[in-house]
């Protein structure tokens, strides 16, 4: 009996002494966000574009997991992921280089609001009878300057292109003067 109070007493000091508890070993791990938590956080991310609000409901009900917590997966072949029900094999690799976590409510807000300043809804067009006909969409957001990157071929393309252009408008102009 001695030996066993010994082994108790001796586990006890080495928690304590790493700092830890005995109860969180047994520590359970969160639930994930619910519905109406997603809905909170879509609301308050995309207050500035509510579109996105209406969009995100069109796609999953405002749902990043199941009842069961597991991602929520829909779409062919449960090939979406997601709040936004990105396609995966095609915005997985992208997000990540992003530092998006798809699989995550704020990765997967994150990366919604990257693709939206790059291509407005356009990347949700397949639900758009839906948020386009429960509430006015705000209107898109002014152009901005954004830097893309090109390699040295595809802008010497765009360059001969340009001339090209240019070349055309020179002889339009000309022809008109006459």
């Amino acid at each position: 009996m001695q030996t066993k109070n010994t082994a108790l007493i001796l586990f006890l000091l080495v928690a304590v002494a790493l700092g830890t508890s005995t109860s969180n070993a047994y520590a359970q791990v969160p639930a994930p966000a619910t519905p109406d938590l997603v809905e909170a956080q879509v609301r308050e991310y995309f207050a500035d574009i509510p579109v996105m609000i209406e969009i995100a409901r069109c796609e999953s009900k405002f749902r990043q997991f199941t009842d069961a917590g597991n991602v929520l997966r829909g779409g062919y072949n449960g090939g979406m992921i997601g709040v936004f029900q990105f396609y995966e094999r095609v915005h997985s690799s992208r997000a990540q280089t992003l530092g998006y976590d798809l699989a995550t409510v704020d990765g997967n807000l994150a990366y919604a609001r990257h693709l939206y300043d790059q291509s407005g809804t356009q990347p949700w067009n397949s639900s758009r009878a839906c948020f386009k006909t429960t509430r006015t969409p705000a209107p898109l957001p002014p152009a901005t300057a954004q830097t893309v990157e090109l390699t040295d071929a595809q802008l010497l393309e765009k360059i001969a292109l340009l001339e090209q252009l240019i070349s055309l408008l020179k002889t339009l102009l000309a022809l008109q003067q006459k």
